[in-house]
């Protein structure tokens, strides 16, 4: 009757194995979502940082226009010059600061959102490694009980001498 008591074993180690299975599926479906999800966030802050990048450079030519415009009727004397020189600096400067300033915003932005998607990829990831071992020894069961069953068959098998 050993063979009774393996083959009830047998079935709940296949049903085991076949949960197993299934959960790392389930894992897999999650971390891909994540990853899609991520790439999605990252294309939607990288949209709203150009926007933003388009305004400061819309404001910087209108600036430097405005600038050109009142200098146009002036003869260019080496002050006047002087002071259209460092406005054009003033502008771009500003310019600067304000794309840095977009660039940290955005920065940390990006930071807190993809620190809660990699947490939550790197506790799947963690899961799915417990899961796997689970699988490996469950199915290391599994063989040892067909082998088992064998000859727990062979050994009850009517033997003719």
């Amino acid at each position: 009757m050993g063979w009774v008591t393996i083959s009830l074993r047998k079935m709940a180690l296949k049903q085991r194995v076949s949960n197993l299975q299934y959960r790392l599926l389930q894992i897999s479906q999650e971390r891909q979502t994540i990853a899609n999800q991520s790439q999605y966030t990252q294309r939607a802050i990288n949209a709203m940082k150009n926007q933003q990048y388009n305004g400061i450079t819309d404001s910087y030519t209108s600036a430097v226009q405005e600038l050109q415009n009142q200098n146009m009727g002036t003869n260019p004397t080496s002050g006047a010059w002087s002071i259209y020189q460092s406005a054009l600096d003033q502008l771009a400067l500003t310019q600067s600061r304000q794309q840095m300033s977009v660039d940290s915003i955005f920065q940390g932005y990006e930071d807190a959102l993809m620190g809660d998607v990699n947490r939550r990829d790197q506790q799947l990831e963690a899961e799915q490694t417990q899961i796997e071992t689970q699988l490996q020894a469950a199915q290391a069961e599994l063989e040892s009980l067909d082998e088992a069953m064998e000859q727990s068959i062979q050994d009850s098998a009517i033997k003719l001498t």
